[in-house]
């Protein structure tokens, strides 16, 4: 397995060991003392990082030998350790500014940290300062207020070539060292250019600022509060666009975390209800459950809708009419239960001869074909399109709702292929999405549950408020995803 390490290099990363304890540098001398530190080469060793912390920062080194430690690398080291990682690759990421310019900065901590890599055995190890010279973080304009375009870019490119290179399995990230607007930077851009499948775990070194001499070792960092915020906020707008396989991949990487779980897992729910996948058994939204397949028909009709998604609201407007007769017809039909003959039914009531084919001219207007006689028992094909649906509806079914809706069905049939089998250009969308308006199957502000009749329709089947399904849903999940605390 092919593991890289991303670090950033902060004021903290190197300190002084004296007496069994460290102590960190004062930082309006870290420039100076890094200078120091980098012309005495050869004065200086490193060594493991004690745990035992001084509480005064030190402003000068000792005119003798000194020890130097690295107390979050250490501790990212232990963890690598303990979880038997064997790294391939590490990536260093400082800055190297001018002492005189920039007085508190750590410009040999880079240079340091690798040292102490290779100490562990890390023969690849790549430094990249993203500021230098006499650059501040921030530039002057409002874009930059934050970090500067070329600090950025440096960062991107440093991390795009690391990963490109070593096209790792894992990617371990402990950015707890430097600027935390660079820290929160690095991460995503890691996250982003990570390989698919790549795992990337994000590790928090202690800040060690315990007086006894116990050693602390890395561990996997939680997603973030403010992340796990930002994340649901921008889900939900995309679930109130009906846009629920958007949704699902805008959250999908806190799936991992077993805080986040509690909400993401609602998300991945209505990502399977929109992609017709079979329901998790612990989904408790009704809705997304419920047994009339017209409901849940109606409903993806309606997101897709709310999405601007043409093609699939005019499958959906279809497949509404073949599932509401289907829920009609599923108390009157037995299937067979030979699966060579899943397609065969026994009718109850058994329907008029007049809609049974007979092998006449009239036999593509009629809804019946006897398929099967067994014991006495005659087993039927059903046909459900065109003509034959309309006649289902009422001539068996008695559904004057279902057949008028069959009937606006039968006028825009034809769209489903036209969006399936062609390009769907604009000028195609826009005449499908009049030629439904006209139909009045859907209403001029791109309603579907709302429109008579659907409405009637699905009240004939029992639901009787039809009207609000996709509204009640949205504001269940808000609920749920506002109601979760995560921090």
């Amino acid at each position: 397995m092919r593991t890289l390490l991303v670090l950033t290099a902060g004021q903290t990363d190197v300190q002084l060991v004296e007496g069994g304890e460290r102590s960190e540098f004062d930082k309006n001398q870290s420039a100076s003392l890094h200078d120091e530190i980098e012309r005495r080469e050869g004065e200086w060793r490193l060594v493991e990082a004690p745990g035992a912390k001084k509480s005064k920062a030190v402003g000068s080194l000792p005119e003798h030998r000194f020890d130097l430690c690295t107390p979050k690398l250490d501790a990212v080291m232990r963890h690598v350790k303990e979880s038997q990682i064997q790294l391939t690759s590490t990536l260093i990421l400082g800055t190297r500014r001018d002492a005189d310019w920039e007085r508190s900065d750590p410009r040999y901590a880079g240079a340091i940290l690798a040292l102490r890599l290779r100490q562990y055995g890390v023969s690849d190890v790549q430094q990249v300062p993203f500021l230098t010279g006499k650059e501040s973080l921030e530039g002057s304009a409002p874009e930059e207020a934050f970090i500067r375009h070329e600090a950025v870019e440096r960062i991107d490119r440093a991390v795009r070539e690391a990963i490109t290179n070593l096209n790792p399995d894992k990617i371990l990230v402990a950015t707890t060292g430097g600027f935390p607007a660079v820290n929160n930077l690095v991460y995503e851009i890691v996250r982003f250019y990570a390989p698919s499948g790549a795992e990337v775990k994000p590790l928090k070194a202690p800040k060690g600022r315990k007086s006894d001499d116990k050693v602390e070792t890395a561990v996997s960092q939680s997603i973030e509060p403010a992340v796990s915020y930002q994340v649901r906020r921008h889900a939900l707008e995309l679930i109130e666009d009906g846009n629920l396989l958007g949704a699902w991949g805008a959250v999908r990487d806190l799936d991992h975390d077993e805080i986040q779980r509690q909400w993401t897992r609602v998300v991945e729910w209505l990502a399977n209800f929109a992609a017709s996948l079979p329901m998790p058994a612990e989904c408790d939204i009704d809705v997304l459950n419920n047994q009339r397949m017209s409901v849940r028909a109606a409903l993806r009709a309606e997101l897709a809708l709310r999405a601007g998604d043409i093609p699939r609201a005019v499958h959906g407007t279809v497949a509404f009419f073949e599932a509401a007769l289907w829920d009609h017809l599923k108390a009157r039909v037995t299937r067979h239960d030979d699966p060579k003959k899943r397609r065969y039914y026994k009718m109850d009531p058994p329907p008029d001869a007049k809609l049974v084919r007979d092998g006449g001219n009239e036999d593509q207007k009629r809804p019946f074909e006897v398929a099967d006689e067994t014991d006495g028992s005659l087993w039927f094909k059903i046909y459900d399109d065109g003509f034959c649906g309309e006649r289902l509806a009422i001539h068996y079914l008695k559904q004057e709702a279902l057949l008028r809706l069959g009937q606006a069905v039968s006028k825009v049939r034809y769209l489903r292929n036209d969006v399936a089998h062609n390009e769907p250009t604009p000028e195609l969308m826009s005449e499908a999405r009049d030629k439904m308006i006209a139909e009045s199957l859907w209403s001029e502000d791109d309603g579907f549950l709302a429109q008579p009749l659907v409405r009637d329709v699905l009240r004939d089947l029992g639901e009787q408020d039809s009207d609000n399904l996709c509204t009640d849903l949205i504001s269940d999940v808000r609920s749920r995803l506002l109601g979760t605390f995560t921090s």
